[in-house]
C-alpha cells in the first residue's frame, strides 16, 4: 500500500537541496556569508530525510521477502533498474555539458566517468567527494545501503534486521581505524539516517499503524512532486547552473529572488524529465516483468 506522506516527504527533501545549492551559488561558498550555513542545514536536512526515507520504504515493502529464496536478487535488480537508467543519463548529460561549458567537473576524463557511473567515489580537482554529476554522492550511500540490505534479505527478518544495523553501525565505528580513502568516505554516520528509516518501518509494521485518510489525501498535493523528486534531484545542478547564468546576463548579480525561481525551473525541468524519461524507463521494467511472468505460466493442455 502506497504511503502517499512518503512522497510529499520525498519532494519536500528535493526542494531542500535545489534551495541549497541555489543559495551557495549566490554565496559562492562562503562561509563569511550568513546564508552560506542556512543552505549547508538546508541541503543536510533534505539528505537526512531522503535516507530514512530509503530505510524506512526499503524495510516496509521487503517485509515479507526475508529469508526467501531469490529475494536479495529480485530487490537488487529492482533498485538498480529503479536509480541506475537514469543516474547514468544524467551522468553523461554532466559529463558532456561540463566540457562544452567549461563549468565545475570540466577537468573529469573518462577514468572519473566511469567511477561515477559505478558509483565509486572520488575526489575531485576541489579534493571534494563529488562524481561527475555532483549530487550523485548520495547515491554511493544509497547503493552500498541496497548491497548491504540485500544481504540481509537472505536471513530471517528478526537477525537480518540486526545485522543490517549491526554492519552500518560497525562500519561507522570502525572510520577512525581506515586510512583516508573511499571506504573511510562510505564510512560516514550519515548512514545511521538509514537505520532511523528502518526503526520507523519496524515500529510502523509491528504497532499495525496505517495512514491516517485526512492525512491522506492532505499529502496529495505534494504526492506527484514527490514521484518526480527523484529526477528533480538528478537534474537541478544544470537548472541552477542555467538559471544563474541567464539571471546574471539579464539583471546582473544574483539575488536571493533567484531562489524560488530556481525552485519553480528545477521542478518543472524535473517533471519534464519524470515523464518524458523516467516513466518511459520505468515501463520498461514493468511490461518485462509481465511478459516474463506470461511465459513463466504453463499452458495446459486439454
Amino acid at each position: 500500500m502506497k504511503l502517499h506522506c512518503l512522497q510529499a516527504f520525498r519532494a519536500v527533501a528535493a526542494w531542500l537541496v535545489v534551495a541549497d545549492h541555489a543559495l551557495l551559488t549566490i554565496t559562492h561558498g562562503d562561509p563569511q556569508n550568513a546564508l552560506t550555513p542556512i543552505g549547508w542545514r538546508l541541503g543536510e536536512t533534505g539528505v537526512y530525510v531522503f535516507f530514512a526515507i530509503s530505510g524506512f520504504i526499503m524495510t516496509h515493502i521487503s517485509w515479507h521477502d526475508f529469508g526467501k529464496v531469490g529475494a536479495a536478487t529480485a530487490f537488487l535488480r529492482r533498485r538498480v533498474f529503479r536509480i541506475v537508467p537514469l543516474y547514468w543519463i544524467a551522468t553523461l548529460a554532466a559529463f558532456a555539458f561540463h566540457r562544452v561549458s567549461a563549468t565545475h567537473g570540466a577537468d573529469a576524463g573518462w577514468a572519473e566517468l566511469v567511477q561515477s557511473l559505478l558509483f565509486i567515489p572520488y575526489l575531485d580537482e576541489s579534493a571534494a567527494w563529488a562524481p561527475v554529476l555532483p549530487q550523485g554522492w548520495t547515491l554511493s550511500y544509497e547503493m552500498m545501503f541496497y548491497g548491504v540490505f540485500a544481504a540481509g534479505l537472505a536471513l530471517p527478518r528478526a537477525v537480518a534486521l540486526g545485522a543490517i544495523g549491526g554492519s552500518l553501525g560497525a562500519l561507522t565505528l570502525a572510520r577512525p581505524l581506515l586510512p583516508p580513502g573511499p571506504l573511510e568516505h562510505m564510512a560516514s554516520p550519515i548512514v545511521l539516517w538509514f537505520l532511523l528509516g528502518i526503526a520507523v518501518a519496524v515500529v510502523w509494521r509491528w504497532a499495525s499503524l496505517v495512514e491516517p485518510r485526512w492525512l491522506a489525501r492532505w499529502c496529495g498535493f505534494l504526492e506527484p512532486f514527490g514521484d518526480a523528486s527523484y529526477a528533480t534531484y538528478l537534474v537541478h545542478g544544470l537548472v541552477v547552473t542555467s538559471t544563474m547564468r541567464i539571471w546574471m546576463m539579464m539583471a546582473g548579480a544574483p539575488s536571493l529572488w533567484t531562489v524560488p525561481i530556481t525552485l519553480a525551473t528545477a521542478t518543472l525541468a524535473g517533471f519534464m524529465v519524470h515523464i518524458g524519461v523516467e516513466r518511459p524507463i520505468l515501463r520498461l521494467k514493468a511490461n518485462h516483468r509481465r511478459r516474463s511472468n506470461e511465459i513463466a505460466i504453463p499452458v495446459r493442455i486439454h
